[in-house]
């Protein structure tokens, strides 16, 4: 059996991103990212011993206090703080505003954490953290956090050189179980002991508590609606949206289902890659591709469909494609590159895609995901295709194989345990 994870001796896996929260800029800090994600964990081992107070909005008497009088509760709090489930009250960006502009700071005084996106139009419907505000958002934990590596696969990705003496063989089973136990820290940690029927019920009730919190204020929506929705785009990780089909297929229209998909995004639930061929002031959630924020969701519902993806080659891709895109993009973060994310689609008779494109300074990194053991010259196409682009870095195809080979063109194929392992990149 596969080390799903490896712990201080607390239990507790530290995370990158708390060094970079530290490092910010600007006075205010907005950490969002899914419930059960480790914010609060994560202020509090690693933010609270550098100095921070804490505070939680999800305290009743707090809330209360908070609600009653939001400035003068902000003006007696000691700074710098982490205000924790700060998406509760609409009110408190704007009274953050009006507190930090009165302070001066070479870092963050206040770092307001939510499970859901802080209101960003308290300001005549501007956001009034505009410029004096870092934006970040905590992801679940990936296989390298897993391993207690804080360097980004992301500047590895970029820059460093492949290994082409890498050989390690991940079994095809092991893998499942990494995608199927996710990044999620208790669910993960606790995988191997949960019965089949026990892990089913565990997200299906964890997805139910999200959409039917009220995690935003104001907020309303119909649980069977959002319900049939999220199935539907768990059970297609790394599909391509299209409202109107997917509307068509659930009898609803297509503003509904845009609706509920904003709802899944700002809970952090799904989250979209748009389509790197659309013009920049087209960019919107329509034909993104869209994948679970953890795997462990998309694992699991497919189970409790009937559907097993351990034995189902396609629900086995799509999961493997948003595992690996999990593994990528929160990196970003903590890396020194910080591309922008997108995937690659040119349409025509013979359509060619790369599941994931990163953008920095005029320069791309492509990367394809296949479920196979042996990368064939077909398998190529679509890096092949965007490597035509003058902007073109480098390519990977990232596969189930054990080894990694060089093609012309700056083309790679990396076994997907070269994401996490140590001795893949010199």
């Amino acid at each position: 059996m596969y080390n799903f994870c490896m712990v201080d001796d607390s239990g507790y896996v530290k995370r990158p991103l708390a060094e970079v929260l530290g490092q910010a800029k600007r006075k205010v800090v907005v950490l969002e990212g899914a419930r059960a994600v480790g914010k609060t964990m994560m202020v509090r081992e690693q933010l609270v011993p550098q100095g921070y107070s804490y505070v939680s909005l999800a305290d009743a008497n707090t809330y209360a206090l908070a609600q009653v009088d939001i400035r003068g509760w902000l003006a007696q709090l000691k700074l710098p703080v982490v205000i924790d489930e700060a998406q509760r009250i609409k009110t408190l960006p704007l009274a953050v505003k009006e507190l930090v502009d009165s302070l001066d700071s070479g870092g963050p005084l206040i770092i307001l954490t939510g499970s859901a996106l802080i209101d960003r139009k308290g300001l005549d419907g501007q956001d009034p953290l505009a410029r004096r505000a870092q934006h970040y958002t905590m992801s679940p934990l990936t296989r390298r956090e897993f391993e207690d590596d804080s360097a980004s696969i992301v500047d590895d990705l970029w820059q460093a050189d492949p290994d082409t003496n890498y050989d390690y063989a991940l079994d095809r089973s092991d893998l499942y179980n990494l995608m199927a136990a996710g990044g999620f820290p208790d669910f993960s940690r606790h995988y191997t002991e949960y019965e089949d029927w026990e892990r089913e019920q565990l997200i299906a009730d964890d997805l139910r508590a999200v959409l039917g919190d009220t995690i935003l204020p104001g907020e309303k929506l119909d649980l069977v609606i959002a319900g049939n929705i999220m199935n539907r785009l768990l059970t297609q990780p790394g599909g391509i949206l299209n409202a109107s089909a997917l509307g068509s297929d659930l009898a609803i229209d297509r503003r509904t289902v845009d609706r509920y998909l904003g709802v899944f995004l700002r809970r952090f639930l799904v989250h979209a890659l748009p389509n790197l061929r659309t013009a920049p002031n087209r960019q919107s959630v329509a034909r993104s591709k869209i994948h679970p924020v953890d795997t462990s969701l998309s694992v699991q519902t497919l189970l409790g469909k009937g559907r097993d993806p351990l034995t189902d080659p396609v629900a086995f891709g799509g999961i493997l494609e948003s595992f690996v895109v999990n593994q990528i993009v929160p990196a970003v973060q903590w890396s020194h590159t910080h591309p922008d994310c997108f995937y690659w689609r040119e349409g025509g008779a013979k359509p060619k895609e790369v599941d994931l494109v990163m953008l920095r300074r005029d320069q791309l990194v492509g990367v394809e995901v296949k479920s196979a053991a042996i990368v064939t010259r077909d398998d190529l196409r679509g890096l092949a295709a965007l490597s035509k682009d003058p902007r073109f870095r480098r390519g990977y195809i990232v596969y189930t194989g054990t080894q990694i080979m060089r093609w012309p063109n700056n083309l790679w194929a990396l076994p997907v345990s070269a994401l996490w392992r140590d001795g893949a990149f010199a």
